[in-house]
């Protein structure tokens, strides 16, 4: 019987956990190696900045593993002999395998600077889950908090920050010229907007060097204080692959099959893969509809039939979450501001997490 190993439990992963009755009764015996506990990146500013329940966007990965007749490992990918076929967990147990898949998530990209251990990262998750626990245990009023990093993320951090009780200064730090690079002119003038309505300071321009616990100094010598930190620059794949051997910041190299270059038995997905027909964004919508593609390529494979593709989308809906009952929608050129995109966005999000919440 074929083992199966999927490591990680991302967008992709949780679909084809699923769906693993169809892989088994095919033929694979499917095991998973993950943490416990998904948190689902739609909603993390919201749960982040306290506006949520940290429950609300976060799946027990063991729970569906269980009800879908997966052997669950609990932990992390340690070491990994693709020649042997076999993999080593963070707590020493070692899984044999005949295909292997990897959907392990991002990182924060420090970009050079100097980062202080107590600084809060969007990425991984479990980073970001820290910060309304701190900013809760604050034993001072009118906490200051400074996010660099001008991309989405930052943006739904600073905007959330900007309406939650106990925090009184919010600072958005950013090395380009300006804020929302990748978003329509027109949307980026609109967030401007609301940013200064709410009292949030922007700053472009400024290379961060170092992030320290309570201040941070930029290449031009300016230096900035505050009491939190978070750290939403840009993303790159786990340094865990570049120690693996198979592949770099980029990520793992893929063909369309979602398989590695050259291994036909590794596939990786999602954002620690690396696309090589066209790179993709790092954005959750590309590892949800890779997960199908990869449940059939995977039943494919066993039965000797041509392996599907991934094409993705040219123009994908992202909807940015920005506190206070209003999101920004868009689509290409295309952009939506108000309270219907932040509806549009809690009905998608909710109809994907019922499908694997218990």
């Amino acid at each position: 019987m074929p083992v199966l190993l999927l490591i990680g439990a991302g967008h992709a992963h949780l679909y084809v956990v699923k769906h693993a009755a169809d892989l088994a009764a095919a033929g694979y015996r499917v095991l998973l190696l993950a943490p416990r506990f998904f948190d689902y990146s739609g909603v993390a500013s919201a749960t982040a900045a306290g506006e949520m329940s940290s429950s609300a966007g976060r799946i027990d990965v063991r729970s569906l593993a269980s009800t879908s007749s997966v052997e669950f490992h609990e932990g992390t990918l340690e070491s990994l002999d693709p020649q042997a076929r076999i993999a080593v967990t963070s707590r020493g147990d070692r899984l044999s395998y005949d295909v292997l898949s990897l959907n392990i998530g991002s990182v924060v990209a420090p970009a050079g600077m100097n980062v202080h251990p107590t600084v809060v990262r969007v990425k991984p998750l479990s980073g970001l889950a820290d910060l309304d626990a701190r900013l809760r245990a604050s034993e001072q009023q009118g906490v200051t908090v400074t996010v660099v990093g001008g991309g989405a993320s930052g943006l739904e951090l600073a905007a959330h920050l900007s309406v939650r009780s106990g925090v009184a200064n919010v600072r958005l730090v950013e090395s380009g010229a300006v804020i929302g690079a990748g978003l329509p002119a027109g949307a980026r003038r609109r967030i401007g907007r609301l940013l200064a309505r709410r009292g949030v300071a922007v700053r472009t321009g400024c290379v961060v060097r170092d992030l320290g616990e309570r201040s941070l100094v930029c290449d031009d010598g300016t230096e900035m204080t505050y009491d939190v930190a978070v750290l939403a620059t840009g993303l790159t794949a786990p340094p865990l692959l570049a120690q693996l051997g198979v592949g770099d910041e980029r990520g793992v190299p893929v063909r369309a099959t979602l398989q590695m270059v050259d291994r036909d038995d590794i596939y990786s997905v999602g954002d620690c893969a690396l696309f090589l027909p066209g790179p993709l964004p790092r954005v959750g919508v590309h590892g949800v509809r890779q997960g199908p593609v990869l449940q059939r390529s995977l039943l494919a494979r066993l039965r000797g039939e041509p392996l599907p593709v991934y094409e993705p989308q040219r123009r994908a809906l992202s909807i940015l979450d920005l506190g206070n009952g209003v999101g920004l929608a868009v689509r290409g050129r295309w952009w939506w501001y108000g309270a219907g995109s932040l509806r549009l966005k809690r009905y998608i999000d909710q109809r994907w997490l019922k499908i694997y919440q218990q």
